[in-house]
């Protein structure tokens, strides 16, 4: 016996007009029109709903971009998320998915033009919160890469963790997201200076670390399918002296592979 279908056109068309009416003030009067009751009523239970709407975008922003309040100030945050909230509607039912193009939505808006450096600022904590909720795989070691014969290790692919994110921007966004940390790290004095950015997760923390521009080439090329003798050719054409088994060492003791294999 099949369950009764629940979904109607009517329900549809209620569904539909009530999303609306949350999002669009103009959009409210055929919301409305399908409520019983006092219709003075019903507007100000709708304008509570929508209040509480707001105020989740709010809550949840800041939780994503903690940084990004504090350089803009609570006022003009709560302005800005419940402002991308109206333009970008949420495409999951995750709250933890929700403020995704943020940074790209800073960079439209008129008013935060002079301080350009906020919207890669927002990209860089949308990754670092991104990367907690990405899978931790287990870890690759540097002993397993000793079980290798040294003439294949040019030939080697090493796959990064899902939750390593590679980030680079033209602005000091680590130095200016270390200032917030409550560490006494001052503000950058330059912020137009170019920074590559390593975002990894270790033992459920997930941490943040500027790394050369030859570092980063590596990781980059490893993170395209390149083996690691392409990789350190890459990191060599930005850095002659680049110190490979130093590198290994630090990215192992980071935990950044799950998996080093030989095709």
């Amino acid at each position: 016996m099949r369950a009764a279908n629940l979904v109607t056109p009517q329900l549809t068309t209620l569904q539909h007009d009530f999303a609306s009416a949350l999002i669009n003030l103009n959009s409210l009067d055929p919301a409305l029109a399908s409520f019983k009751g006092d219709p003075d009523l019903n507007r100000e239970r709708f304008g509570l709903y929508r209040g509480n709407l707001i105020a989740i975008w709010q809550q949840t922003c800041v939780n994503a971009y903690p940084v990004l309040q504090q350089l803009v100030g609570a006022e003009f945050f709560g302005d800005l998320a419940r402002a991308y909230g109206l333009n970008h509607a949420s495409q999951s039912g995750n709250l933890a998915e929700f403020g995704a193009a943020l940074s790209s939505f800073i960079a439209t808006l008129e008013n935060c033009r002079a301080y350009p450096y906020l919207s890669d600022v927002a990209a860089l904590e949308w990754q670092v919160h991104r990367s907690y909720y990405l899978e931790q795989r287990s870890p690759a070691t540097l002993a397993q890469l000793a079980g290798f014969a040294p003439e294949l290790l040019g030939d080697l692919q090493f796959t990064l963790q899902p939750s390593c994110v590679l980030l680079e921007s033209p602005w000091a966004v680590v130095d200016i997201w270390q200032a917030h940390q409550g560490t006494n790290t001052p503000f950058p004095e330059q912020l137009a200076s170019a920074t590559y950015c390593l975002i990894w997760r270790e033992h459920h923390q997930t941490n943040i670390s500027a790394i050369s521009a030859a570092s980063y080439a590596a990781l980059q090329a490893l993170n395209a399918g390149q083996p690691l003798g392409q990789a350190f050719e890459s990191a060599l054409a930005i850095d002659p002296e680049f110190a490979l088994p130093t590198e290994l060492a630090d990215w192992f003791g980071k935990q950044l592979f799950s998996n080093i294999s030989h095709n």
